[in-house]
């Protein structure tokens, strides 16, 4: 697809078929159809990664960073933002996409491609990659906010082996205002939310994590919340009934 403006571009994975480990399949905006074109890209690989992988220059050597994801089922989004191209992944199990990697790149034009590609890295060997849902959109996709009021530093986000590790600072979760790292997706309607807490390394007896239903990113913002906390000894329902008011 020839396109022209900031763009996000989406497939899922339903199945790759290959024969040899660094065979790709996925997603790729491209400066040109020339060999040595300048790319993003954001593959699948034959052992079971994911992996961006971009060429800044025309003829330069590519360069890549690369996941494990244990599957060839996920979810991959490409973003363009002027020239800065973000890679974005989510399994099966994931509540949220994760951010892979950002890249700057300078394509020389104005127009470039989007599609999806699939190399076998073997020449007269066939890979096989079947997708859904794939869609481009003429907007910029960017993570949800995972910061909730001012918490002097990022959230941090690591998935390895099944289990997400969240690292967050902020002041906490009370009162008529809070401060925290959130890592969450919007719904709308009824939902059951379900998660196995495995551990919290307290920084101290206000420590808090758990689980969060919230009616906006704000500080004050209505929630219903079930978190663990050291100084109660267990598990706790916290909630705020209306914007502003002081949380029970």
């Amino acid at each position: 697809f020839n396109k022209s403006n900031d763009l996000t571009v989406t497939v899922f994975s339903e199945n790759f078929e290959q024969t040899y480990r660094w065979a790709k399949a996925g997603l790729q905006i491209r400066e040109s159809l020339d060999k040595k074109a300048a790319h993003a890209s954001l593959f699948i690989t034959g052992h079971q990664y994911a992996a961006m992988q971009w060429r800044s220059v025309f003829g330069q050597s590519s360069s890549s960073s690369h996941t494990v994801l244990y599957t060839h089922n996920a979810w991959l989004r490409l973003t363009k933002e002027g020239n800065k191209f973000t890679s974005y992944y989510k399994t099966v199990d994931d509540l949220v996409y994760t951010k892979l990697n950002e890249e700057i790149i300078e394509f020389s034009g104005t127009n470039f491609y989007v599609g999806i590609p699939v190399t076998s890295h073997v020449n007269g060997q066939l890979a096989t990659f079947t997708g859904s849902n794939f869609e481009i959109l003429d907007d910029v996709y960017h993570l949800p906010v995972r910061d909730v009021g001012e918490t002097g530093r990022a959230i941090e986000v690591v998935k390895a082996d099944g289990i997400t590790t969240i690292k967050a600072a902020g002041t906490g979760i009370g009162g008529t205002t809070d401060s925290f790292g959130y890592v969450n997706k919007k719904f709308s309607g009824d939902i059951n939310f379900t998660a196995h807490l495995y551990l919290l390394a307290e920084e101290n007896l206000d420590s808090k994590g758990g689980l969060m239903i919230r009616a906006s990113g704000s500080a004050d913002t209505p929630h219903v919340s079930l978190l663990t906390n050291p100084r109660a000894g267990g598990l706790t329902m916290f909630y705020r009934e209306s914007a502003g008011g002081e949380t029970l």
